[in-house]
């Protein structure tokens, strides 16, 4: 049975969308203008990461962190860019950056742990989804990422239980719905899955997510069969 097949989200990009953090300049007029120079890159960048256009976002990362090199989210930001383009050793570096500069930052390791996934080093994702998890308890999608891991491992127990909590914490996230499904499916519970993927398929509608709901329709079908 085919898996659904999910493109990786921008995880964790809402939570540096509300302003640009606190920088202190000195008061210079080069600095000054510098300061408005990384404001302005740093703007660029997270639009262009909204919209998809992950090279120039890129571009825009790499003089947001030449200009200050100690704030870790344009690290963090710039590493989201580069797995958008496959380029998962590269992301992994700019995160490794993020956590030396902040090794508390939850976005890091979770992003970490998704390109560390991408790449098939599923202990290494478990680990660092792990950390995300011990950093906030309430990281969604640490919980749903490490499910996925521990899907692919085989471990649909554990699996499932992953899946539970970030349903627990986000009741209309579609995508858990689906993956627990497919993990009670692997365990031999039909019914479960039944339940589930209609559940995803419902959500998946009403959030207007046409492909999701597709997907669940088609997956739906085999498991019926």
């Amino acid at each position: 049975m085919n898996l659904i097949k999910r493109t990786i989200a921008i995880m964790g990009i809402t939570s540096v969308l509300g302003g640009i953090p606190a920088v202190v300049y000195a008061q210079a007029p080069q600095t000054r203008i510098n300061q408005m120079n990384f404001q302005e890159y740093y703007n660029q960048g997270v639009q262009k990461l909204e919209q998809g256009n992950f090279n120039r976002a890129i571009a825009d990362f790499n003089q947001v962190v030449q200009l200050n090199p100690q704030f870790y989210e344009g690290f963090c930001l710039r590493g989201l860019a580069k797995s958008q383009i496959g380029d998962f050793q590269a992301a992994i570096a700019d995160f490794n950056q993020a956590l030396q500069l902040n090794p508390n930052h939850a976005d890091a390791y979770n992003s970490r742990g998704t390109a560390h996934a991408e790449l098939g080093n599923i202990p290494k994702a478990i680990a660092d989804f792990n950390q995300t998890i011990k950093i906030d308890p309430k990281f969604v999608d640490g919980y749903y990422n490490r499910g996925l891991a521990y899907f692919k491992q085989r471990n649909s127990q554990a699996a499932i239980k992953d899946f539970n909590q970030a349903i627990s914490i986000n009741p209309n996230l579609a995508d858990a719905y689906g993956s627990r499904g497919l993990a009670q499916y692997a365990l031999g519970d039909s019914k479960s899955a039944v339940a589930d993927l209609q559940q995803a398929a419902t959500l998946f509608r009403q959030q207007g997510d046409t492909q999701g709901y597709q997907q669940t329709q088609t997956l739906l079908q085999q498991v019926q069969q």
